[in-house]
């Protein structure tokens, strides 16, 4: 099942003054950390000016989709999650106004945040990154960044797609096949599926949490209706294998390549980039002019950039 996730800030947990963790001091350029990509993404949705870097800085095919700005970021390291891990020294010396973490509320998040917090003496803040609850995050973004009517704004369009992709019809069972081989995949329940499980997908890899290495015979033995891919090159392989294509019953399967720049549509990472896949999956034939704008909104994409989900036959 899904981690359970409560709406908190990191500051109310720890029982610190509303001031120092509820709202940052007055902005300036550059002064709000982003623990990890996820909070990255929330920060650069709502108020990217305020961001003074990326945790793990895009590659260069994705920063070319995103506007210039986000080039000329540099790559400070992680708080949280995988990746080069940043200098807590480093840190201190940047004199954040604020650290923003966005993601499970775990006991591990929020004690780990208490320790940044209690050894360089910057304010810490942890939003709840369930996706359903995406609407309350760019809420309580806008308000810690002073971006209130923007976060507002993207708040109410989050709704509105979501409402949209609760109320899509029930899709095929499929596999989610991740990394250049396709054999590492999100087990039912897992974040990495949140998005397509949603919409009432069925999720065939079962017997594990998460995310996990699996056999192509266990993949032939799930027999998905679908493939479901991010990488290209994986897709393109599994086009022309017979292992990866032909089911028992003799027919092919579908391979359903879906976006990943400037961010994947249903993870990599899990933030605000979801809502992408959402908006999709509730209009997948006739939705790409409101794809296309809110893609525009999250990133700053002219909507003729926006690439859009391809069906392999």
């Amino acid at each position: 099942m899904l981690t359970r996730r409560a709406t908190l800030a990191l500051g109310a947990a720890v029982g610190l003054a509303p001031a120092a963790c509820v709202r940052a001091p007055a902005p300036h350029r550059g002064d709000v950390l982003a623990a990890g990509q996820p909070a990255a993404l929330l920060i650069w949705a709502v108020a990217p000016e305020r961001m003074a870097g990326w945790p793990r800085k895009p590659p260069a095919e994705a920063l070319a989709a995103l506007p210039a700005a986000a080039a000329a970021l540099p790559e400070l390291g992680g708080l949280a999650g995988p990746g080069r891990q940043a200098d807590l020294e480093a840190v201190a010396a940047l004199k954040p106004a604020l650290i923003l973490d966005y993601g499970d509320t775990d006991p591990q998040k929020i004690a780990l945040g208490q320790r940044v917090q209690a050894r360089i003496n910057v304010p810490w803040t942890l939003i709840d990154g369930a996706l359903t609850r995406i609407p309350d995050a760019l809420r309580q973004a806008g308000r810690l960044l002073d971006a209130g009517a923007r976060g507002e704004s993207l708040a109410r369009e989050a709704e509105t797609v979501l409402a949209r992709w609760r109320a899509a019809p029930p899709g095929p069972g499929f596999y989610y096949a991740r990394g250049a081989d396709g054999l590492e995949t999100g087990f039912r329940g897992a974040l990495a599926t949140e998005v397509l499980e949603g919409a009432r997908w069925t999720n065939v890899a079962v017997g594990g949490s998460d995310i996990g290495r699996v056999s192509r015979e266990q993949v032939v033995a799930w027999d998905p209706e679908v493939l479901v891919t991010l990488d290209e090159g994986f897709a393109r392989m599994a086009l022309n294998d017979t292992v990866w294509r032909r089911r028992p019953n003799g027919t092919l399967r579908r391979i359903l390549l879906l976006p990943d720049r400037p961010f994947g549509w249903i993870d990599r990472p899990p933030s605000v980039n979801r809502l992408l896949g959402c908006a999709w999956l509730a209009s997948p034939d006739d939705g790409a002019v409101a794809q296309a704008m809110l893609s525009r909104r999250l990133y700053g994409l002219a909507p003729a950039e926006v690439r859009r989900p391809q069906w392999l036959r």
